[in-house]
């Protein structure tokens, strides 16, 4: 009986072993599982995923998603918020929000400013915005990127302010010292190799020290005055120039068309004056007739006859005298009255006859 019990305890034992082994198998598979899927991770959709095996940065980047990776040791996931719009803002010349007012002077070391061209001083506050446009180079171009990029942008900014008097830096180009601080920070990005792009550089607060601001803004105000006089007078220039040159050219086409047509008339009179030349020579009685008919046509109409006398040698005497004017028939008055028309001929008239007007 003995025997039997101690039987059966060692099986209960065996199979109680057997349990806890598959128990145990079981629990190993799921922990080999779930250190297999600790590699499995997840990007974000502003980030940019880097695998590191074994230390060796593999060259993929990978976009935001499901991102399988081997478990740690093996891989290390690093992510870049390379779709991110960053902006860094750059106090380190401003006044300190304790700094007294009434300063006597400013220390280069208590009271941080930066210098013109012209050796003048200035207080600024600025601000840039960038963007990663390489993860990799971003996140091993340097060990401590973000004091080397705001060095980079204080750098540039102080050159671009080191090549401009103030009086410019105040008023006209400030949007030039962002243009021109962003194109040279980015060069020094790019050559660096720090895969960083510059999106804006802002110009925040730009001031000469209160000691002096009243006189600054005394004179901005001068210059602001000066180009509200200037500007009206630059808008009508540029209206009134054109116009006068539009008219200049009407002008010029108007007396080009009068011109050639006046040397078209000219011309045409020439040529017909030279054809009645050539028939005058060749008939002159028949030229000088129709001349002679022409000019009666043309005159008669506009006189009445007084009297046509009969000569004895064989002229013809028409006494003429002028038709009264009517304002109702032309607007022009009438010409001067005209004297007695005589004949063709060259001959005079017969001194017996009396000469005058008769009435009809």
């Amino acid at each position: 009986m003995k025997k039997e019990d101690a039987l059966f305890s060692a099986h209960a034992i065996l199979a109680a072993l057997r349990a806890s082994i598959r128990l145990l198998r079981w629990g190993m598979l799921a922990l080999v599982l779930i250190y297999l899927g600790s590699g499995i991770t997840v990007v974000g959709p502003e980030d940019s995923g880097l695998i590191l095996r074994f230390g060796k940065l593999l060259p993929a980047v990978h976009p935001p998603g499901l991102l399988l990776a081997l478990p740690p040791p093996f891989d290390e996931v690093i992510r870049v918020p390379s779709r991110r719009v960053q902006e860094v803002s750059l106090d380190a010349w401003s006044p300190a929000p304790d700094e007294p007012a009434d300063l006597p002077a400013l220390h280069p070391a208590r009271n941080p400013y930066t210098l013109t061209g012209d050796a003048n001083i200035l207080r600024a506050r600025f601000s840039a915005r960038y963007q990663i446009s390489d993860p990799a180079a971003y996140a091993f171009g340097a060990a401590d990127r973000d004091a080397l990029r705001d060095s980079i942008l204080y750098e540039t900014a102080c050159r671009t302010l080191a090549g401009m008097p103030v009086d410019d830096a105040l008023t006209t180009r400030r949007e030039y010292i962002g243009r021109e601080t962003m194109r040279l920070a980015q060069e020094a990005f790019d050559r660096l190799g720090l895969g960083v792009r510059i999106l804006a550089f802002e110009t925040r607060e730009i001031n000469p020290p209160a000691q002096v601001l009243p006189a600054f803004q005394d004179v901005i105000s001068a210059k602001v005055e000066a180009r509200t006089l200037v500007e009206p007078a630059n808008a009508r220039r540029a209206s009134e120039i054109p116009a006068a040159e539009s008219e200049a050219y009407r002008i010029r086409q108007t007396a080009g068309a009068d011109a050639r047509e006046l040397v078209a008339k000219a011309q045409g009179e020439a040529f017909s004056f030279l054809a009645l030349l050539k028939e005058y020579r060749a008939n002159p009685e028949v030229i000088h007739a129709r001349l002679y008919s022409e000019m009666i046509e043309t005159v008669l109409p506009k006189v009445r006859v007084s009297a046509v006398l009969p000569s004895s040698k064989g002229n013809v005497r028409i006494l003429l005298a002028p038709q009264k004017w009517d304002s109702s028939q032309s607007d022009e008055p009438p010409a001067q009255e005209p004297p007695a028309m005589p004949a063709p001929s060259q001959n005079h008239y017969d001194p017996a006859v009396k000469k005058g007007p008769v009435d009809d």
